[in-house]
């Protein structure tokens, strides 16, 4: 389903040459600059970002037609709405609505500052009636409905998503045709409700990180505040024959790009993962690296059984560690 269009200025200068080869994404794109475009740039939502194509991870695991590669894309089938996804479950049975049935999905921002989108067709009217049977306070905005079930980023024991929502996360919702927007604080909301003209994909790093990953079906995006680089990872997959892992290094000095390609080179030739001690040649056997426009560094590799082994490099520091 297609995401409403917005405004987007053009990007602002950080890194001269990032600025130079990122560009700046249509209003109407799809897929992940697309969904960049629909959230506010802070600075909470400039450091972590994940998106998913939820309708072609399900095509790709089976999920749709009973097919046998679900195992095998299993590790990024939450990717894109990792806060929500363990209350998949109760959502559906209590609230009938069901977020791993959408299209897409984007999550942006750290704790305690985060927000949750996720587009596609659902029965609007069922889960509003739903959440008002709750008794949870709404009102009207702009096309949809807010609903307030709890203080910002309060943690309720007792509450009227109690036994949906683990922590907080639902405290703050918004209904409306083709999306449901969620987050701890009523802020978070606004910041997809009324992205305004500076957006994710108006970042430098992150429209050149994206443009780097190319045509993603999942993407996590990184930015250590004491760490030099920018990191983003995702998974190209036109079908399930037919996958790659991408890790798309950018260093704060784009001149140090071909350094570090130098560096990553080595290491995967020679070194090992730190969390296993297992070689890279082996973990990422024929990858490929080089320089994208001057000043990003892609490594390209085919998986070796389940599909997003970058997602673990990401999260458990390897690729941190690669880079140096």
């Amino acid at each position: 389903m297609p995401r409403p269009g917005n405004t987007r200025s053009a990007l602002v200068a950080v890194v001269a040459v990032l600025v130079a080869t990122a560009g700046c994404a249509d209003a109407d794109e799809d897929g992940l600059l697309g969904a960049l475009g629909q959230v506010r740039a802070t600075d909470s939502t400039r450091l972590y970002v994940e998106y998913g194509d939820l309708a072609a991870i399900r095509r790709l695991s089976g999920t749709d037609q009973d097919k046998t590669d679900r195992d095998r894309f299993l590790g990024i089938s939450g990717t894109g709405f990792s806060n929500l996804a363990p209350s998949a479950v109760p959502m559906t049975e209590d609230l009938r609505f069901d977020p791993s049935a959408m299209d897409e999905a984007l999550v942006a921002g750290q704790p305690p500052d985060w927000v949750g989108v996720l587009w596609g067709d659902y029965d609007v009217e069922a889960l509003d009636r739903e959440l008002a049977d709750r008794g949870i306070p709404s009102a009207a905005a702009l096309g949809g409905t807010r609903w307030r079930s709890g203080a910002d980023r309060e943690l309720r024991v007792e509450g009227p998503l109690t036994g949906i929502a683990r922590t907080n996360e639902l405290n703050n919702l918004r209904t409306a045709p083709d999306s449901f927007i969620y987050a701890p604080a009523r802020a978070g909301l606004d910041w997809a409700v009324l992205p305004g003209a500076d957006t994710l994909a108006d970042d430098p790093v992150l429209a050149a990180l994206a443009g780097c990953l190319g045509d993603v079906v999942a993407a996590v995006f990184v930015r250590p505040e004491e760490d030099p680089t920018a990191y983003a990872v995702g998974v190209r997959a036109p079908s399930a024959a037919e996958v790659t892992d991408v890790a798309c290094l950018a260093p704060t000095d784009a001149g140090t790009a071909t350094r570090l390609r130098d560096r990553v080179e080595g290491e995967l030739a020679d070194g090992s993962a730190p969390s296993t001690r297992q070689p890279w040649s082996e973990l990422l056997p024929d990858a490929s690296v080089d320089v994208v426009d001057g000043a990003v560094v892609r490594i390209e590799a085919k998986p070796v059984g389940p599909v997003g082994r970058v997602l673990q490099m990401l999260f458990n520091r390897d690729l941190a560690a690669l880079a140096g």
